[in-house]
């Protein structure tokens, strides 16, 4: 009798075994529902242009004005400048006053067929109210020079926000 209850039990395990992998599953597969109230029209944003050097040295780009009723949120930032064979800086500025926020080194990278490069892509965290405008900066030592190249881009990354019901 004991060897027929063990039989029996042998054949149910893997029955049980699949109907509990078969609920784990089901569970798994259905994601919960999830909405954001603090970010209500988020739309996503990004900005490019060729930057502006007013010396040999620095060059800036100067994006637009974030709209009245919107605030923006930079995640990431770019640069790219060809033939540039030197260290630099890259700069995010915040406010009216257009304060530093954060810096990053920039080093040289060999382009090859480009050239050498100044390249970087930088994760940030930066608001911008209705009225501000994001500003990018490079810079290097004064005995260095940004060559002009209309393939020399700098940019921004994000989303805005709705700030008016």
């Amino acid at each position: 009798m004991t060897q027929s209850l063990i039989r029996a039990a042998l054949h149910v395990l893997p029955a049980v075994a699949a109907l509990a992998m078969t609920t784990a599953a089901q569970a798994q597969v259905r994601p919960a529902l999830v909405r954001s109230v603090d970010e209500p029209a988020r739309v996503p944003y990004t900005q490019r242009m060729a930057p502006t050097c007013s010396f040999t040295n620095q060059c800036t780009a100067s994006f637009p004005v974030v709209p009245a009723g919107k605030r923006l949120r930079i995640t990431s930032v770019q640069a790219i400048f060809y033939n540039a064979n030197f260290n630099a800086f890259l700069a995010v500025h915040t406010g009216a006053a257009q304060q530093i926020a954060v810096a990053f080194t920039v080093n040289p990278i060999p382009g090859y067929f480009y050239g050498t490069l100044l390249s970087t892509q930088q994760a940030v965290d930066l608001t911008y109210e209705a009225g501000e405008a994001p500003m990018l900066e490079i810079g290097c030592n004064a005995g260095n020079t940004f060559m002009a190249d209309v393939r020399n881009l700098m940019g921004v990354s994000g989303y805005l926000v709705d700030t008016t019901p």
